[in-house]
């Protein structure tokens, strides 16, 4: 796979899609951070956010970092997500992400963590790993 500037993101304190996120770094050597990062996305092909999102609301760091998703610092982003499809908190964060005018790829990823177990299969790396893959191949077209 040829090399492509992309960041990971994540908002959680489950150490599972913590683990995830540092799965996708690992496979695809690029940048891993937590919201808020230490720095801002600067002009990433892609940015990949790892969200646990319950009920209705999503978390002001998450809020704030999504408006700054501008062209210029991403141009394309996906969700993988801790919680179920189609939640209010999810559509608040594509609205978020859209607004701001970054290429959402509706491609979202949905895992089901739990909080008992934070160790990755090799089956669950391969997922998320060839979930990126689909995703950069959406984002190279676009």
């Amino acid at each position: 796979m040829e090399h492509i500037k992309m960041r990971v993101m994540y908002a959680t304190s489950n150490k599972k899609m913590a683990n995830y996120a540092d799965a996708i770094g690992h496979a695809f050597s690029c940048s891993v951070n937590d919201i808020p990062p230490s720095y801002p996305c600067d002009n990433e092909r892609l940015v990949v956010l790892g969200l646990s999102l319950k009920g209705n609301k999503i978390e002001d760091r998450v809020r704030r970092f999504c408006t700054e998703l501008i062209p210029t610092r991403a141009r394309a982003t996906a969700l993988f997500i801790d919680g179920e499809p189609g939640s209010e908190a999810e559509k608040e964060v594509i609205r978020i992400i859209k607004e701001a005018g970054t290429n959402f790829i509706d491609h979202t990823l949905y895992l089901k963590c739990g909080i008992f177990s934070s160790k990755l299969s090799l089956e669950e790396r391969q997922k998320i790993v060839d979930w990126v893959r689909e995703v950069y191949a959406i984002a190279k077209e676009g």
